[in-house]
């Protein structure tokens, strides 16, 4: 059985993007750029959300500013993405999903191969989240404060208990913690 999990970075207020989307104070050096590596070699699918899609699709496919292990994983794994108004996804083995997510979601997890990833896509993570269905968190906290934003989770969340399993200081300020669902 595969896991899911969801990695993403936090601002430390609790946003995942600024107010107009925008992701531009995310802390990404070396250090970050080697968890990627290990992170997305260690992976067999990404799961997006149609925004997250979008804004993704139009870098990765001929990005040259990145970590050429990380370009690579991000063109060839499998990608699904969860949308009700996407008809197609042109990105190399994207596909779109427009089912309900949570029996998708299972039946990707029963299958055999490497983990499952979200990144991004803060309103699939919180609907996975609350059908239970994702299994760690790897959430980075970036050392700032957006004063607004895209939150984590929505308001109308209802609470989840997790288990803090490890941290990890990055030199550049962000720090990596890494949840189990209670």
């Amino acid at each position: 059985m595969r896991k899911l999990f969801v990695s993403n970075l936090v601002s430390l207020d609790g946003y995942i993007a600024g107010p107009n989307r925008e992701i531009d104070w995310h802390n990404v050096d070396g250090e970050y750029e080697a968890y990627g590596v290990q992170m997305m070699n260690a992976c067999g699918a990404i799961l997006f959300g149609r925004i997250t899609y979008d804004l993704m699709a139009g870098y990765w496919p001929t990005a040259t500013d990145n970590n050429p292990e990380v370009t690579r994983q991000m063109n060839v794994l499998e990608k699904y993405v969860f949308s009700n108004t996407l008809q197609s996804a042109d990105w190399q083995n994207a596909h779109v999903v427009n089912e309900p997510m949570g029996p998708f979601v299972q039946r990707l997890k029963e299958e055999e191969g490497a983990d499952i990833v979200i990144l991004g896509s803060g309103t699939i993570v919180s609907q996975l989240t609350e059908l239970r269905l994702i299994d760690e968190y790897r959430i980075f906290t970036v050392p700032v404060l957006l004063g607004g934003g895209i939150p984590a989770f929505p308001p109308s969340f209802k609470r989840a208990g997790l288990e803090l399993v490890s941290s990890r200081e990055f030199s550049e300020g962000n720090v990596l913690n890494t949840y189990w669902v209670k």
